[in-house]
């Protein structure tokens, strides 16, 4: 199952040493700010976002236009190191000489790639070893909308039993008194279905692209509070007896907070028979 590289790669951008070495025009260096990264011309390679580690290093998330992004991103890595990485389809490494990277499939278009240098910062002084290091602040939780408050059932009971009592009567003799009705209790109102964080709306298609991979295409709707510069979901194709066919992992780019997002990706699923798939199912497995 492929997940997000951004825990994956943490090590790397923490551990590595303050660099400044030049990488696709930014120097690497601890405390930097620049993540103007300039991909090279002609490249296949788009950059959807860069973050600045807390050594100085760059978190990357790429795109390929078109052929395999891992492919892309070693071609690119290639250029800069002088070698290949080192792995697999899902999972390269690049080590020694001037920079470290480790580069990671999250979709079938997208691969995180983190970079950091062993040199050291050109021209800047070395920190004193008594500064206090920055902490970054953990985003305070979002509280949770607060329910609609159910109606009493006790205060609508007691409103029916007020409309019905009759009016005192004028005369002061006592009229006779007449015979209650049984005024049936008021069952509460169902409460309504509270909506998913994340929902599917409509249908989500697909169709095999190839021997392996297939094409599913609908639109999600990101119900919180919170805003996603790409979110993952995990696609699960079942049967008409309940029994899994495959699952795999897709991406949404730019899902913000209270939007519908229509995506287009493509899962792993050998063996795929359109006409076995009987239920499409998403599931959001995490977001940066």
């Amino acid at each position: 199952m492929k997940h997000l590289a951004s825990v994956a790669v943490a090590s790397i951008l923490t551990v590595s040493p303050a660099s400044a070495v030049d990488f696709l025009g930014v120097e690497l260096c601890a405390g930097s700010t620049d993540t103007a990264v300039a991909l090279p011309a002609g490249s296949e390679l788009s950059l959807e976002s860069v973050e600045i580690g807390s050594s100085g290093g760059l978190l990357m998330l790429l795109s390929a236009r078109s052929g395999d992004v891992m492919e892309q991103v070693d071609d690119l890595m290639a250029g800069v190191a002088g070698r290949r990485g080192t792995g697999d389809e899902d999972e390269l490494q690049w080590s020694g000489g001037q920079l470290t990277a480790l580069a990671q499939r999250v979709a079938k278009r997208y691969a995180a790639l983190a970079v950091s240098s062993t040199d050291p910062c050109s021209g800047a002084a070395a920190r004193p070893t008594t500064e206090t290091p920055a902490v970054t602040a953990a985003p305070a939780p979002v509280p949770a909308p607060p329910a609609a408050p159910a109606e009493s059932s006790a205060s609508a009971a007691a409103a029916v039993a007020a409309a019905i009592q009759p009016a005192p009567a004028a005369e002061p003799e006592p009229a006779p008194a007449p015979v209650a009705e049984a005024v049936p209790a008021l069952a509460p109102a169902p409460a309504a279905a509270a909506a998913p964080d994340y929902e599917v709306i409509g249908t989500v298609s697909h169709e095999a692209a190839d021997t392996t991979w297939v094409d599913v295409m609908g639109v999600v709707a990101n119900h919180t509070t919170t805003s996603h510069r790409l979110a993952t979901f995990d696609v699960s194709l079942y049967r008409a007896d309940g029994s899994l066919i495959c699952v795999d992992t897709i991406s949404v780019s730019v899902l913000k907070a209270g939007q519908e997002r229509a995506f287009r990706d493509a899962i792993r699923c050998p063996g795929y028979d359109h006409d076995e798939v009987a239920r499409v199912e998403l599931q959001f497995a995490g977001g940066m």
